[in-house]
This record gives structure tokens, C-alpha cells and sequence, in this order.
């Protein structure tokens, strides 16, 4: 199989190609590390191996995906291997990950709740459906590299970062206002999202962002009305379509 990686070392960009015997199963990340046991210099990410820390997301054949999932065969002979879109690129595969904390301390993505150290907070299991999808998000980024409501609009969070926001306006344990919540998001242009769906198409959890998006904007009591901000998408049910 022969592999085109696009690397960066710090000054330039440049692609190199790699010849490489390729199992049916292996995963791209096997691939990585054999071809990383020939030349020291490839540079990626990688931990759990187990698509639960998402730290290994690339792009393959304008795909985002998690290495560590994903076997190489799948893409046929001729691959490209790059990294995340939307992202600064440290070397190589390896993009900046400093942004994951930025949103969240931007969109405050974190549980409200008056802490009584002799009471468990438990949850009702019919209520945590209706969240517990985007529990499941890992943060990987796959989504942002893919949304294209960023090629418009640089202010808007990313789709990971309202799928962090509706876990916690969905969640009835948290004690933050869900208006703040909303205005907090609609800073970071909640109404910009174009719902193409993208994000859905390459989570590794199977979950829908534009739809948490969505179900946000139903919970906004001042919603833009006008049509720069998407306003006939205001006010629609999405969760019956998922």
C-alpha cells in the first residue's frame, strides 16, 4: 500500500510517501507505529488504543477519524494521511489541543450543584436518557475538523463544545440557569451551525451535535429572529429524527 502523510516539522510543510504491507485488520494506528519503527521522525498522538481519550484523530482520505478505530484497509490502496482540519498543527499529525480547555472555560461547561458531602446526587435512570448519548463524547475533535459552519464564522464553538453545553442543560441535577447556559452559547454563535451534518457522520460515538444544537436553540427564550442567525430553524423538534 502506499501512504501519503502530509508532516510538518516546525518550519515547512511537506508530504512523504511510505510503501508499506498493510493486514486487512490492522488499524491505522498499528500502521503509524510500524512505519514509526522505520523513521523515528513521524510524529503522532496515541494512548488509550482504545477510542476512549481521543487524542489519536487524523484525517484519512479527507475523513476525519480515530486512528485506533479505524482499519487501514477500509480506504482502499491509495491513502492520504493528514492532519485535523480547523486546528494549528504542532508537527506532523499532532494538532494544538489547548482549545478543548478554552471552550470549555468559555461556554462554562461544567456541573452547577449545592455539595452535600452525607447525600449522593443520583440520577433517575428516564432522565438520564435524555442526555446520556452525550456523555459519550470524547472531545477528539473529529467534529470541529470537519464542521463547515467554521469556514464562515471563527467565533462559533464547534460542535463538541454545545453537545458539553446541552449535557448539562438536559442534566435536571445541575443548578445552572439554562438561560445563562443558552446566552453563553449564543456568544459563541449557537445559531450559526449549518446543519450539515457532518459532525454526526464522523463521531466515533454516533452523536448528532447539529441535533443537540438544535434542541438548545428550543431552549432559548430570546432567539435571534432573523434569517443571518437561522431563525426557521428556531423551535423545531429534531428529537424525534435521531
Amino acid at each position: 500500500m502506499k501512504l501519503l502523510i502530509k508532516r510538518f516539522d516546525g518550519e515547512k510543510e511537506f508530504t512523504q510517501e511510505y510503501n508499506i504491507e498493510v493486514k486487512e485488520d490492522e488499524t491505522i494506528l498499528e500502521v503509524l507505529d510500524k512505519l514509526r519503527n522505520k523513521d523515528r521522525s513521524l510524529t503522532y498522538r496515541s494512548f488509550c488504543r482504545s477510542s476512549i481519550c481521543g487524542t489519536c484523530a487524523i484525517r484519512v482520505n479527507g475523513q476525519s477519524v480515530l486512528a485506533c478505530k479505524e482499519k487501514l484497509s477500509k480506504f482502499g490502496d491509495d491513502v492520504v494521511i493528514e492532519p485535523l482540519k480547523n486546528t494549528k498543527v504542532l508537527r506532523d499529525l499532532v494538532v494544538d489541543h489547548s482549545y478543548l480547555e478554552k471552550s470549555i472555560k468559555e461556554l462554562e461547561n461544567w456541573f452547577v450543584d449545592e455539595i452535600d458531602e452525607n447525600i449522593e446526587n443520583l440520577q433517575i435512570p428516564g432522565l438520564l436518557k435524555l442526555y446520556d448519548k452525550q456523555t459519550d463524547c470524547i472531545m477528539c475533535m473529529a467534529c470541529y475538523s470537519e464542521c463547515e459552519a467554521l469556514d464562515y464564522d471563527k467565533n462559533f464553538a464547534g460542535p463538541f463544545a454545545f453537545t458539553k453545553t446541552y449535557r448539562f442543560v438536559y442534566d435536571s441535577r445541575d443548578k445552572r440557569d439554562t438561560q445563562e447556559r443558552t446566552e453563553l452559547a449564543k456568544d459563541k454563535s449557537l445559531y450559526s451551525c449549518v446543519s450539515c451534518q457532518k459532525c454526526f457522520m464522523v463521531c466515533p460515538k454516533g452523536i448528532s451535535s447539529m441535533n443537540d444544537i438544535k434542541m438548545l436553540q428550543t431552549k432559548d427564550k430570546n432567539p435571534p429572529f432573523n434569517e443571518s442567525f437561522g431563525a426557521n430553524m428556531v423551535g423545531l423538534d429534531f428529537g424525534n429524527y435521531f
